[in-house]
């Protein structure tokens, strides 16, 4: 698997000193609903030690960073692209690559 960052990424990246990216898997289940979603975000290292150790989460390590990716089986295609969205103020990774 080929993991790319956008060069909006690197340079957040960067600037917050961050280079670890979470992708977590999020369930909403309801009693007439069930949604499964990717929720992708840097993480810092106290958040990172817990789904590390607690939660079970691998690495996978690249040039820039490490990955952390869930325990649950997930499709990859063979290039991995994270970028960085912005709205206004907020800020949000996004991914293309990887589905559930």
């Amino acid at each position: 698997m080929n993991i790319q960052y956008s060069p909006e990424l690197l340079e957040h990246m960067q600037k917050t000193g961050n280079t670890c990216i979470l992708v977590e898997l999020v369930e909403v289940t309801s009693s007439d609903l069930e949604i499964t979603e990717l929720h992708v975000r840097l993480a810092d290292p106290k958040t990172r030690g817990i789904f590390l150790e607690k939660k079970g989460y691998r690495i996978f390590n690249t040039e820039v960073g490490e990955v952390l990716l869930p325990p649950y089986p997930l499709t990859f295609e063979d290039t991995v692209e994270f970028g960085l969205k912005k709205f206004l103020f907020l800020k949000w990774i996004s991914h293309k690559g990887i589905k559930v």
